[in-house]
């Protein structure tokens, strides 16, 4: 396993968790990028700083590629907007992660939303993937309520977990373990084939793997928030 796909195993599950919190906040509102103030608007009432990430061109056939916000020396892009991936750009140097170092590569080696969870777990903060023609900008959202950043319900875990699994190539057990810990759950393994997790509030989560280490079986008790 490469050292991208360790961080993204560690980090994916928290910020996808986060991710769905937002999408609960946003609805269906129509979104609008404003690059001189350094803002984004949400329908016609939420509004919030953006820190830029970067963009991913469509290019054609398979050639879509990303391009980090602080290599995007064409676009003339406020560099107060830059500093969130100037330091992803450092922490990928002292890490050791080539994808936040190098200025542009192929959408299939890693694309914008697999880089923006894992600049999400490392952050603490919410992404926004908004389309244009030819290809997506992504950025970080500042000064979003606490409410989307803290740990999710035990009946949103579940769902997360579910999600994660069935959306991106994970060690199972890596990314349950990594996230457990992460939502603040106390975590038990007995052996190789099953790990359970007991939340503060009462909550059990009993997760079961299958001989190749994937997750076969997901069981367990809510207790009322």
């Amino acid at each position: 396993m490469s050292r991208f796909e360790e961080l993204f195993t560690q980090h994916v599950a928290t910020a996808f968790a986060r991710q769905l919190a937002l999408a609960d906040r946003i609805g269906e509102r129509d979104w609008q990028l404003d690059l001189t103030e350094g803002v984004v608007t949400f329908g016609e009432d939420l509004r919030y700083p953006v820190q830029l990430l970067g963009t991913e061109s469509d290019g054609s056939g398979s050639h879509g590629s990303w391009l980090w916000a602080w290599a995007n020396t064409g676009s003339n892009l406020p560099v107060h907007l830059l500093h969130l991936s100037e330091w992803l750009r450092g922490y990928g140097e002292q890490a050791g992660v080539a994808e936040l170092t190098e200025a542009s590569f192929p959408l299939e080696r890693a694309d914008g939303a697999r880089l923006a969870l894992i600049a999400s777990g490392l952050t603490g903060r919410c992404y926004y993937r908004g389309p244009y023609d030819g290809g997506a900008v992504f950025f970080h959202l500042e000064g979003l309520p606490a409410s989307l950043i803290e740990p999710v319900s035990p009946e949103r875990a579940f769902l997360v977990l579910g999600q994660v699994i069935q959306a991106f190539p994970v060690d199972h057990r890596a990314m349950l373990l990594a996230f457990l810990g992460q939502q603040g759950w106390s975590i038990g393994e007995d052996g190789p084939g099953l790990v359970v997790g007991h939340h503060p509030g009462g909550s059990e989560m009993r997760v079961e793997f299958d001989e190749q280490g994937r997750i076969g079986r997901v069981s367990g008790q809510v207790q009322p928030g």
